[in-house]
């Protein structure tokens, strides 16, 4: 395994070896990340993987894919815990390299077209750069390979071969949820910063309508106005994380996923669909005409 290895770095320059090295580590670093972020794979929290691809959605072109992802959140979020760690050992073992780096360059141009897609100018984010990062290692293993070796699993160093990278990537998910880390300290301050500034104005909003804010971690939401003062709820569906809208028609919030439909006039209470709870509550204040996060 290890005469592999050192076999497989042999074939390149230094300046691919170097590239190799940087998207390896990259990606497995990308897989432990989430792996250790105690709201990826926790619904109704901003920092879900469902409420990302919710929100993704939104601008991206590609929003009918992602749309399909967010009913299947959870298993799409482990999927793509397991294939970071899996990318990235495979580039830095070399073992089927190649599909390693077909797999980074699906997964980039698939984030450019969700997470990034609304960054711009373009190379303010980083997904365009991988594209390109992995397409260069493509190219230079075409050219000194010059054919598509498939994996041949009669050949036990192939099968032991294999299985160490998909042990190594479970392995890598298991470890990570042991070593959850906390949530961020700069949350609090963040959102201290956030609650001294107006987020909006009570005129601006007339009795029945809503607009749309962030909550302090950025998460979307709302601001709803009765005859009785203003509330504000989390846009986070509590069925599977999709991002709610506002129909002005009839003053409720609709799930576009899976048709939930909750009264903000109530509590957010749920009307309709699958959601089991009405939608979280927001802590806001009000002092004059000024509108703050509590």
């Amino acid at each position: 395994m290890l005469k592999r290895i050192k076999t497989s770095w042999g074939t390149h320059t230094f300046t691919i070896s170097l590239l190799r090295l940087w998207l390896g580590i990259t990606w497995v670093y990308a897989g432990w990340y989430k792996a250790t972020d105690p709201q990826f794979l926790t619904p109704n929290t901003s920092g879900y993987i469902g409420t990302q691809l919710a929100n993704y959605q939104l601008n991206s072109p590609i929003s009918f894919l992602l749309r399909h992802m967010v009913e299947h959140a959870g298993i799409v979020g482990l999927f793509v815990m397991l294939s970071e760690f899996a990318i990235g050992f495979a580039t830095l073992t070399g073992f089927m390299l190649v599909y390693a780096a077909l797999g980074g360059l699906f997964m980039s141009a698939t984030l450019w077209l969700s997470a990034s897609w609304s960054v711009k100018p373009y190379f303010l984010g980083s997904d365009t750069a991988y594209i390109v990062m992995w397409a260069v290692l493509l190219g230079s293993i075409f050219k000194s390979s010059r054919k598509l070796k498939l994996p041949n699993f009669t050949d036990r160093r192939e099968v032991i071969s294999l299985a160490s990278i998909a042990g190594l990537s479970i392995l890598g998910v298991v470890v990570g949820k042991v070593f959850t880390r906390k949530a961020q300290s700069n949350l609090q301050s963040q959102a201290s910063s956030n609650s001294s500034k107006a987020i909006a104005k009570v005129s601006d909003i007339p009795v029945g309508k809503a607009i749309q804010i962030q909550d302090a971690q950025g998460a979307p939401a709302y601001i709803f106005r009765t005859k009785a003062g203003v509330f504000a709820y989390s846009a986070i569906c509590t069925h599977q994380g999709c991002t709610v809208n506002f129909n002005s028609g009839n003053s409720h919030f609709q799930c576009p996923c899976h048709g939930a439909e909750f009264d903000p006039s109530n509590g957010a209470k749920v009307l309709a669909g699958p959601a089991p709870s009405p939608l979280a509550k927001i802590k806001i204040s009000v002092q004059g005409n000024n509108i703050f996060l509590a």
